[in-house]
């Protein structure tokens, strides 16, 4: 085993987890938190707006919560994402239910992407409720495909994808042993149907008019929200204040660019209109949309120039947690450092400033030439099928 790599790497399912690595975010400087340290908990919800309320859902992992939205309706109610299922969930529903929704049902579920924390209870809520359940067409596909793709054998190409960035061959047997389902153990029976949101798609919620804004490399078709009528913006994991979501490249599409779609994504929501107070899916409620977006675009930035001096010297995968990371990687979090130093490596890649060889087991990157941080922007946009149409032409 690589001195790299931790002693005790807790075996998880590379394909399906979704949180992030909580301390390579950038700060939160310059955001406002007009609720202060107070947050939500149990039935005690914050109306951020006038029948718009902030609610928590606690979680079974280190990030240990994740904020849903509910919006009061004529007859019953909106929520916006569920929570990953378990007991501890399905009770703080409960409680939600007999605190908040006073014996008016939830008529519609939206999630905003495909991950556990944010529809895995998703199923669940439309059973019990008789809800409609809304989301992206590719978030409920690949939903679909990895909820039923569970097993209990591990896939051979997600084998060669972890040994071919560098992952020592003798933990073969415990990657082996962890099986493929931990994706379906977050997720509840999905709903059997459901409406699909797209970019530029408007919604009533709340009484008011919303317009989908699409971002991506999180996940594929990750569904934020803007109000017309008044300034809200939901986040989702797109815009979180104080960390930044894991952005990384998969098995499935082994040769994938994510990181190249999250800038873009980010640059192109700064044509967000105004100052919007922002409903992220994780911290707290804040204002700094603006300031947000720059520090996200800022922190990765700087992640590839430091990679990119980095790798003078041939290195695998693996090789460049130092480069990237501030602190030593152990359990869960190895799986999301490691796809999401791939995604760093396929960007600086897919620019002309670095090359990959393979010496028929493990791939080692190379970085040569010049990387000017103030052009990355404008090259990634301009690569083909990564910049959506620009904010300006649906607001």
């Amino acid at each position: 085993m690589s001195k790299d790599q931790p002693a005790d790497i807790e075996v998880a399912d590379v394909q399906t987890l979704d949180h992030r690595l909580s301390s390579s975010g950038p700060s939160d400087k310059g955001l406002e938190y007009p609720y202060g340290e107070r947050i939500p908990a149990g039935g005690d919800v914050i109306e951020v707006a006038k029948g718009i309320f902030w609610a928590r859902i606690p979680l079974p992992w280190s990030l240990d919560h994740i904020n849903v939205y509910l919006f009061e309706e004529k007859g019953g109610w909106t929520v916006i994402d569920t929570g990953a299922r378990g007991k501890t969930g399905k009770e703080a529903w409960n409680t939600i239910d007999q605190e908040v929704l006073k014996g008016r049902p939830i008529t519609r579920v939206i999630a905003t992407h495909m991950h556990p924390d944010h529809l895995g209870l998703a199923g669940w809520l439309v059973e019990k409720y008789g809800a409609e359940f809304w989301t992206t067409q590719t978030e409920y596909m690949l939903a679909s495909t990895l909820w039923h793709g569970a097993g209990e054998e591990f896939p051979e190409n997600e084998l060669t994808f972890l040994f071919r960035s560098g992952v020592d061959r003798s933990y073969e047997p415990m990657i082996r042993a962890a099986g493929y389902g931990n994706y379906k153990k977050g997720v509840h029976t999905l709903p059997a149907s459901y409406i699909r949101i797209e970019d530029g798609s408007e919604l009533s919620l709340g009484g008011r008019k919303w317009r989908v804004v699409i971002g991506r490399g999180h996940s594929p078709e990750h569904a934020c929200l803007a109000c017309l009528d008044e300034p809200l913006f939901i986040g989702g994991d797109q815009i979180l204040p104080e960390i930044t979501s894991n952005v990384s490249v998969y098995a499935r599409e082994p040769n994938g660019n994510p990181l190249a779609h999250w800038l873009s994504s980010l640059d192109r929501m700064r044509d967000i209109p105004g100052s919007p107070l922002v409903l992220p899916s994780h911290g707290r409620v804040f204002f700094g949309l603006q300031e947000r977006l720059d520090a996200l675009i800022n922190g990765h930035l700087e992640k590839l120039e430091k990679l990119h001096g980095w790798c003078k010297e041939p290195r695998t995968v693996v090789k460049t947690f130092r480069a990237l990371y501030r602190r030593k990687i152990e359990g869960m979090d190895f799986f999301l450092a490691l796809g999401e130093a791939v995604a760093h490596l396929h960007l600086l890649e897919s620019l002309g400033v670095l090359s990959r060889s393979f010496d028929g087991e493990v791939y080692h990157f190379v970085s040569h030439g010049q990387l000017t941080k103030t052009d990355v922007l404008e090259q990634v946009n301009n690569q083909p099928g990564v910049q959506l149409r620009s904010l300006l032409e649906i607001f």
